[in-house]
């Protein structure tokens, strides 16, 4: 995912309503066990925008995208809200 930096996604707000939105940001975090990897996507999106944590999908353009639990975080320096996606994934062996 680090490599899509800068890259725009849809994020699906309702089944026939999506906003653009900006990867900006994939970070290492600390993982819930030695078994996984833990990483943090930001996303940042239109300017004005305000949605809550909930499970939006968010996809590649033209592509079925994935359910995610997306979080609020500080916005960008441009004034862009900010969501947050974490994802736990096995250590490879």
């Amino acid at each position: 995912m680090q490599q899509a930096t800068g890259s725009h996604f849809q994020l699906w707000v309702s089944d026939d309503q999506a906003l653009e939105a900006q990867l900006l940001a994939v970070t290492e975090g600390q993982a819930m066990s030695r078994r996984h990897q833990r990483y943090a996507a930001e996303f940042a999106l239109p300017a004005g925008t305000v949605l809550p944590q909930a499970v939006f999908r968010l996809s590649p353009p033209g592509e079925p995208g994935w359910l995610l639990l997306m979080t609020p975080v500080s916005p960008e320096s441009d004034g862009r809200p900010v969501l947050e996606a974490i994802f736990h994934v096995d250590r490879p062996l």
